[in-house]
């Protein structure tokens, strides 16, 4: 750089013509130089050593975050003065603030040392967050578990929520409390919030699908739970699984067993016995949290979700072959869930009968309707 006049600084012609090289133009007005061991600041950002947010920025984000949680709401300050923070623009800031440091983790050098990694820590992530990461894993599980302004649904796996979504869409004017019926102008309105599970979720909040991890959540919904101060949630979580051996399973760590050391657990209808889990219409386990299995069949025999389509629906051939629900199959002959989800159900849902599904949603609808009735 070349310094002319006072206080104004111009890019030297190397420079320059690597810049413009790249594409990319210069403007001057904007053009200063700093010292290496000033607060370098680029367009919000702070990149003396690396990449990150200002401090100001952090502190502000995590005290609204604080507020949050301890009164369900916070305030923002701006030019004209304060107003109600808005929770959708704090997730957008702990988001970006997380997509910083995202990259900086993995661009670190040396590797984490080995005894961080992964895989040593199953689903216990937490002991791997940072301070900031902790942050935003109590702002998503409160959004989504206790703050939350629709009630939460949390299925096994992906291909479950593809099921529940089709139906509803195909079910929408019978059920009124989980969607909004369609009109010409618009597509169906979910009255109800499915997670999405990701790897981000799996590292934040501990959560991926899966009996295993499902119970994992179970164990730990109480200790989070009352770690909120704010006034209690207005809707509830509901847990959707199959009514099969792995509700039991102990070698998974099965979630029945979970149930029976929990007090305050009580089956619906209240005339059932105390743990009959399997026959209950909905299971309320604590708080604002529900459990809703698949109906048992005509025979009393386990179900799984897939077994509440008809024959015919499950008899559908994808490219000359047929659908196996069984994690090991012949990728040859059959085709799996994932296919079945998308390829029949979601893709031909207008032809499907999605009757066999009614009994569940029922269920669901009478947990939500439940915890209406004593939050």
């Amino acid at each position: 750089m070349s310094l002319r006049g006072k206080k104004k600084y111009f890019v030297g012609k190397k420079l320059r013509n690597l810049i413009e090289k790249s594409g990319f133009f210069i403007n001057e007005d904007k053009t200063r130089i700093q010292f290496k061991d000033s607060r370098q600041d680029v367009t919000g950002l702070i990149v003396n050593e690396k990449p990150n947010v200002k401090k100001e920025y952090w502190r502000t984000v995590k005290s609204q975050c604080h507020r949050l949680f301890q009164t369900g709401a916070f305030i923002k300050k701006t030019t004209t003065g304060e107003v109600k923070g808005n929770i959708n623009e704090l997730e957008g800031q702990l988001n970006f603030i997380d997509q910083v440091d995202r990259f900086n983790r993995a661009r670190q050098k040396p590797h984490l040392n080995h005894i961080y990694a992964f895989a040593k820590y199953g689903h216990k992530t937490s002991p791997l967050l940072s301070g900031r990461e902790k942050t935003l894993s109590r702002f998503l599980y409160y959004r989504l578990f206790y703050g939350n302004t629709k009630p939460t649904i949390l299925c096994e796996g992906k291909t479950d929520n593809v099921y529940l979504k089709s139906a509803i869409n195909k079910l929408v004017s019978s059920y009124p409390e989980l969607a909004n019926e369609k009109t010409k102008a618009t597509e169906y309105n979910l009255l109800i919030r499915f997670v999405e599970y990701s790897k981000r979720t799996r590292f934040l909040l501990e959560l991926y699908g899966g009996t295993s991890y499902l119970s994992f959540f179970i164990s730990k919904f109480d200790k989070h739970y009352k770690f909120y101060k704010a006034p209690k949630p207005q809707f509830p979580v509901i847990i959707i699984l199959d009514n099969d051996k792995g509700f039991s399973d102990k070698k998974d760590k099965g979630i029945d067993t979970k149930l029976k050391k929990i007090d305050s657990v009580t089956v619906y209808p209240t005339t059932l016995k105390k743990d009959a889990y399997r026959e209950a219409d909905f299971i309320h386990v604590m708080h604002n949290f529900y459990i809703v299995l698949t109906p048992l069949d005509s025979t009393g025999k386990e179900t799984a979700i897939e077994n509440l389509f008809d024959k015919s629906t499950r008899d559908i051939k994808v490219a000359e072959k047929t659908f196996n629900p069984d994690k090991e199959f012949d990728h040859t002959k059959e085709y799996g869930k994932e296919v079945f989800a998308n390829k029949v159900i979601k893709a031909q849902k207008d032809k499907i009968n999605f009757d066999g599904l009614k009994p569940l949603l029922d269920h669901m609808v009478k947990a939500i309707n439940h915890y209406d009735s004593i939050k």
